[in-house]
């Protein structure tokens, strides 16, 4: 019996609280997928909203096409979290994001996962948790 390892591609989707759905956003290669999740895009915010009654169907959905769905709750999104100045080049910082909202003269950035927020706060963003901000989505 052969034995082989599959990569898989990881999802972060967070949980909002007070909606009770998951956000993330991902560009699918195949079709197929992207027909299938299509209920859920909103295009205006290039993401995904899942209900959570949804959830299961979906990380199992996914998961037949190598894709492994990671929940994010409220409490454990920090380190996703990334702040820049209000009105600052963010171009590259939003199109990795998957939400965004100001906060008085900043913009706070939920990124599509933890190397996003790295690439983030090399392009003068500051990590949530070194700043003064509390944030929960």
């Amino acid at each position: 019996m052969s034995s082989f390892d599959i990569d898989t591609t990881e999802i972060n989707a967070f949980k909002v609280e007070d909606a009770d759905l998951y956000v993330f956003s991902q560009y699918f290669e195949q079709d197929d997928v992207f027909h299938e999740l299509r209920e859920w895009y909103d295009s205006e915010e290039y993401r995904f909203e899942v209900p959570a009654s949804e959830i299961n169907r979906l990380e199992s959905f996914l998961g037949e096409y190598f894709y492994d769905l990671n929940r994010v709750a409220p409490d454990e999104i920090e380190p996703f979290c990334v702040v820049k100045e209000k009105y600052t080049d963010h171009a590259d910082i939003l199109r990795n994001s998957v939400y965004h909202t100001s906060r008085g003269g900043n913009t706070i950035f939920v990124m599509q996962d933890r190397l996003s927020a790295e690439q983030a706060a090399e392009q003068d963003a500051t990590p949530l948790d070194d700043s003064d901000i509390s944030f929960r989505l």
